[in-house]
């Protein structure tokens, strides 16, 4: 894991208004669609940058990694989670994520990371005891990079689908760490790539590495 996620999924950032569950985008994968989940005590969260302070991401045909520091400070996760025992997937929600300040990767100017396609689904997979951790998957993810000297949208199935995917590890440890990235691939490609110092291929598979601590106490376990 590159980026830590603390407290909610993606784990330092933030989920906002509040939609019916029925309403928002539900995708879990044959393979668990029989496992359960208990959260605890689920509700509204915000997620903080973690300590790593940083976004990446990753063409894994090239092995070529955009890095950007992050401010720490930058409360831009917003998520719900659904609470109580014997819960199926979609867990919970990436309500909004945003960056709102540019940064400045290697000699590629200012460049602004934004997320669109939310609600995003939080889908868990698997669950360690022994480490506290639920693994799982991310959907309905959407993203794009602007500014002058390196544009590019992630996504999944195009450039405008807003199906992407990304596996995650979520820590129960307090206040709960989110990360994604992990050494799995997920759905997540690039499109529309300008500029980026050729860092970005159109059409590969990318990882995104982001990390989150949230603002309060989540813990999920399954059964």
């Amino acid at each position: 894991m590159r980026a830590r996620l603390s407290a909610v999924m993606l784990a330092s950032a933030a989920l906002a208004l509040a939609l019916g569950a029925g309403t928002l985008p539900a995708v879990a994968s044959a393979s668990t669609s029989a496992a359960t989940w208990t959260v605890t005590p689920g509700g509204q969260y915000r997620a903080q940058v973690g300590n790593d302070n940083f976004w990446g991401i990753l063409d894994v045909r090239t092995n070529q990694e955009i890095q950007c520091t992050v401010n720490a400070s930058a409360w831009s996760m917003r998520l719900r989670f659904k609470r109580g025992t014997g819960l199926s997937n979609p867990i919970g929600w990436v309500r909004s994520l945003s960056f709102p300040t540019p940064c400045f990767p290697g000699r590629m100017g200012p460049v602004t990371l934004s997320a669109a396609g939310t609600p995003w689904g939080i889908n868990a997979f698997n669950f360690d005891p022994a480490g506290q951790v639920t693994s799982g998957r991310l959907t309905h993810m959407h993203l794009a990079l602007s500014g002058p000297l390196c544009s590019a949208v992630l996504d999944g199935s195009s450039a405008t689908a807003d199906d992407g995917t990304m596996p995650f590890d979520y820590n129960n440890d307090l206040p709960g760490t989110l990360q994604t990235g992990s050494n799995f691939r997920g759905g997540l490609h690039v499109y529309r790539v300008t500029g980026c110092r050729q860092m970005l291929h159109s059409g590969d598979v990318v990882r995104l590495f982001m990390g989150y601590d949230l603002n309060r106490a989540l813990t999920v376990t399954s059964p």
